[in-house]
């Protein structure tokens, strides 16, 4: 990190009395305890620690809008990747079509020249490049029938391998695109990642005790107002496996962009524990919004599906008793949280 470097220029001495100069810095304290009492008892360490956790916060928060936004290109990049694949398989495929339909047309003017001659369609098939023949061949007025027949079947054969070779070329550099933006997609997770782990570092040990009783304090007092094992049953069995397996995964890490078998993002929590109880989702949350019915609050059940934040780049999955299980962030295991501690965005029934 650049330095940055402050020049100094020492100001003419003044003579100031000492008894002016302590009467002086008492008024000032005063003043400062009249005009801001809270500040005068503030604990400067617990502040500093405040302001930490804010900053941590907002950037997990950023990565985990990164994260998302990178499971949905990585979703675009696979489904462009196997359009990919099958695109050229056809064209080898067409490639080895047009080859044999040429060699058909090569035993054809064999067979006119021990007869007498060769067509002149068939010698200009012969001398020159497919693509320039192709070309010209609708011009020329007198072919045989077989020729005509093995002719058009080249004709159309080149003109789907042409079209494939574009389509080709369409993809790949979509799928170079995409693959881009998940590379710039990753580096920002990273960066965000990094530096919200250098804030962390920066505490002291007693700074970090404070910040983990901070970060708990509000949902451990929310948390233990439930009996987690009095949680309502889930009202069919489908719903009943991705609870389950979303309530098991408790205390297991979160890692960006991961979808288990140890560790787990928030979209790839809910699209596993769905997963387990044979309903396919999307990796993103945004995307799994958009892919199920939408439920209102007072119509959430056990399994539901909760959105948070104006984007929806936040997932959890609704257990009862206004109690999610979520994937949080990368400073904390997935966990139990009361349904209101992030700002809702929305509700999905899978």
């Amino acid at each position: 990190m650049a330095s940055n470097t402050v020049t100094s220029h020492r100001a003419p001495k003044k003579t100031v009395t000492a008894t002016r100069t302590a009467v002086t810095l008492a008024t000032a304290t005063v003043g400062s305890i009249a005009l801001v009492p809270a500040m005068a008892q503030a604990d400067p360490s617990t502040s500093n620690v405040k302001d930490v956790k804010a900053k941590v916060d907002a950037l997990q928060n950023q990565a985990e809008t990164a994260s998302e936004k990178y499971n949905e290109a990585n979703a675009q990049f696979t489904a462009l990747q196997n359009k990919v694949n099958q695109i050229q398989g056809k064209i080898t495929l067409e490639q080895a079509s047009l080859g044999n339909a040429q060699s058909s047309l090569g035993s054809l003017a064999a067979a006119q020249y021990k007869n007498g001659g060769v067509d002149d369609t068939l010698q200009l098939m012969l001398g020159n490049s497919p693509d320039t023949y192709l070309q010209q061949a609708s011009a020329m007025s007198e072919i045989t029938g077989k020729s005509a027949s093995s002719l058009a079947a080249a004709q159309e054969i080149n003109r789907q391998l042409k079209q494939d070779k574009a389509t080709a070329a369409d993809d790949l550099a979509a799928l170079q695109k995409t693959r881009d933006l998940m590379a710039a997609q990753k580096k920002e997770i990273d960066d965000k990642h990094k530096a919200a782990q250098a804030l962390l570092d920066s505490l002291t040990p007693t700074q970090q005790v404070q910040y983990k009783q901070i970060a708990q304090q509000g949902q451990s007092t929310n948390v233990s107002k439930v009996n987690i094992s009095s949680l309502p049953p889930a009202v069919n069995a489908r719903a009943a496996i991705a609870v389950a397996f979303a309530r098991a995964q408790v205390g297991r890490p979160y890692v960006y962009g991961a979808a288990g078998p140890y560790a787990y993002d928030c979209s790839g929590l809910v699209m596993v524990a769905w997963g387990k109880a044979g309903v396919t989702m999307d990796h993103g949350s945004r995307s799994q919004y958009a892919q199920f019915p939408h439920v209102t609050r007072d119509q959430l059940q056990p399994g539901d599906l909760v959105f948070y934040y104006g984007d929806r780049h936040h997932v959890g999955m609704y257990v009862g008793n206004g109690m999610i299980v979520h994937a949080a962030n990368s400073s904390s295991p997935i966990q139990y949280a009361p349904l209101d501690l992030m700002p809702l965005n929305g509700f999905a029934r899978p």
